[in-house]
């Protein structure tokens, strides 16, 4: 964008100068005709008026850069305000679903009260019925009189016996009504917790619908307002485009460099391993030789010791490559770690979205933008190795992590914590997130996730 004012500011100041020398020799020649009374002006007074052009085309430039700078601005808080709608209208959501289900249980929860009181009920008129079946002369007879009563001792020990089942079983059933009638009293609990929590999350859901609607119509005043500067936003959005295809580039090519790189190395690697095994199959050429000519010994043991030390590379080699690495990140898909630890929003997601304000313009992102609080760090969602860092218009400093066949790239960084070369673990800090002055410190960071040059969905690899 500075660059094009530049251009512009200077194109403007040689029209103006020409017009102005131009003017001097019409209005001598104007006055030698006599068809005109204005004097000949002189060299300071072009001088003059050429800095008085000068001055007004640089305050007008100015002027422009700072218009720009207060829309990027507002297009800013827009992004951010839209992700916090987003956001809103997922609590409300979720809170909507959150009463249903609650509701849903007060409806069993009631069910289940209903039915618990019916069966407390049905047991105690059993009960009640029981005794009075079981015990037809009690008060009129105590337990004693009716053992004593009996006609024989073979009888009272019945009676005895009996007397001890039906206090045992009226124990029972005592303990069932008592057990019953807890049981109600925890779902009655249960009941009333419920439709207390109800309570709240319907406080809730009309408290976050409330901002929603303040939110959106906020949102809808700001591109209202947006719209009106059709040209400007066109150019801001042209700038974006150029730094971003400008980053999408410099990574196409930092990651052509070091596939190359990769493929040298592999290739080496297979020469080493073909030399390895021809050493070893001429060193077993050189036993049968050494064994059929009857020598012992000193050159049998020292053909192992090579063959063995040629075995010891070509394993090591094998364990670094980069397949191993390749399985370990793919196969944690859905569970890395977030780049960026606490409170956090996504204000622009991966690929092709409209425009906020511009109608029948999508933008495209090759990752997410994540807007954090000042102060915050970025971290590697994966154990990895640092292939490169540097700077780049738009993105401040940055980071890119590889993990096999896979990149983790990390732009807007402040200052970097790493070097190049260096091995991370997951969760390591990678650097502070650069926070813009000019835009009230808001905190960027984008991020991207590439399968070699593939562009994927970080939404869909990190938690």
């Amino acid at each position: 964008m500075t660059h094009s004012f530049a251009i512009w500011w200077r194109r403007l100041a040689v029209v103006v100068a020409a017009l102005l020398l131009a003017s001097a020799p019409v209005d001598a020649r104007a006055g030698r005709k006599g068809k005109s009374r204005t004097p000949q002006r002189t060299m300071e007074a072009v001088k003059r008026d050429k800095s008085k052009a000068e001055q007004k085309i640089s305050e007008t430039a100015t002027k422009i850069k700072t218009n720009t700078k207060e829309l990027n601005r507002q297009l800013n808080r827009l992004t951010s305000l839209n992700a916090d709608i987003e956001t809103n209208r997922t609590k409300v959501q979720g809170l909507k679903n959150h009463i249903d289900s609650l509701g849903a249980a007060i409806n069993v929860t009631a069910d289940s009260v209903k039915v618990l009181e019916k069966e407390l009920e049905d047991m105690r008129k059993a009960y009640v019925k029981a005794l009075k079946q079981l015990q037809p002369h009690a008060g009129t007879m105590n337990e004693i009189s009716f053992i004593f009563s009996a006609k024989s001792f073979a009888e009272a020990y019945s009676r005895m016996r009996y007397l001890r089942q039906f206090s045992a079983w009226r124990e029972r059933k005592a303990e069932n009504i008592r057990k019953g009638i807890e049981r109600i009293a925890d779902r009655r609990a249960h009941l009333t917790s419920l439709r207390h929590s109800q309570d709240l999350a319907y406080r809730k859901a009309a408290e976050v619908q409330t901002e929603l609607s303040q939110q959106q119509l906020q949102s809808e005043e700001m591109v209202s307002k947006l719209r009106k500067e059709d040209s400007a936003l066109r150019r801001a959005l042209n700038e974006q485009k150029k730094q971003a295809t400008a980053l999408d580039r410099e990574l196409d090519r930092l990651i052509a460099a070091e596939q190359a790189r990769i493929a040298r190395e592999e290739e080496a690697r297979r020469r080493q391993e073909a030399q390895a095994a021809k050493t070893k199959k001429d060193n077993k050429s050189q036993e049968k030789t050494t064994a059929s000519n009857g020598k012992s010994g000193n050159i049998t043991e020292r053909s192992a010791k090579d063959v063995a030390s040629a075995n010891a590379r070509t394993q090591t080699a094998a364990s670094t490559s980069a397949a191993a690495l390749t399985g370990s990140f793919e196969a944690n898909k859905g569970k890395l770690l977030f780049p960026v630890a606490g409170t956090y929003k996504i204000v622009r997601r991966f690929g092709r979205q409209p425009h906020p304000t511009l109608p029948h313009v999508e933008v495209d992102n090759s990752g997410i933008d994540i807007e954090v609080r000042k102060g915050t760090s970025a971290r590697a969602v994966f154990a990895g190795k640092v292939s490169y860092i540097f700077k780049q218009d738009g993105f401040n400093s940055i980071v890119m992590v590889r993990h096999g066949r896979y990149i983790t790239i990390y732009a807007g960084l402040a200052t970097v914590a790493v070097k190049q070369g260096d091995s991370v673990k997951a969760g390591q800090t990678l650097g502070s997130i650069y926070s813009d002055p000019d835009d009230g410190n808001r905190t960027k960071l984008h991020f991207e996730i590439r399968n070699e040059r593939q562009k994927l969905n970080p939404t869909q690899w990190v938690r």
